[in-house]
């Protein structure tokens, strides 16, 4: 007999991975002036800080997952297990405003979390179908 978690898990296992923007890159700055710039691509995605004081920093190769909420809203998300941080972002395309969230180092005595959102500088917005 499996416990409601395995069953959360096996449910979420099903459940397969959309990537509908790959093919896009955005700019984007926090209002504190971090910057990242994010690309998507074949399911995955690479980012590096622009500005701010981890200019320089980034990862790639990370699998995304991304929902289509509405007309050019879009939500993205993904796990780094080299940290451990889980992050999540919303993109409005259409006001050029994003908004994140994440859980960062979680599981280790320096867990933290952040909840920001920023403004979108540059976008080039490839949409693809379900």
């Amino acid at each position: 007999m499996s416990t409601s978690l395995e069953k959360a898990r096996q449910e979420a296992d099903a459940i397969k991975p959309m990537h509908l923007l790959d093919g896009t890159s955005v700019e984007y700055y926090y209002q504190n002036g971090s910057g990242i710039q994010l690309e998507l691509y074949d399911g995955m995605l690479r980012y590096e800080w622009i500005a701010g004081p981890r200019k320089g920093n980034g990862n790639k190769d990370l699998p995304y997952r991304s929902r289509k909420i509405g007309d050019r809203f879009y939500v993205v998300s993904w796990l780094e297990p080299s940290h451990p941080d889980y992050t999540t972002l919303i993109f409005n395309f259409n006001n050029n405003v994003m908004y994140s969230s994440g859980i960062f180092r979680f599981g280790t005595p320096d867990q933290f979390i952040r909840f920001d959102g920023g403004i979108i500088e540059t976008v080039h917005l490839v949409e693809k179908e379900k």
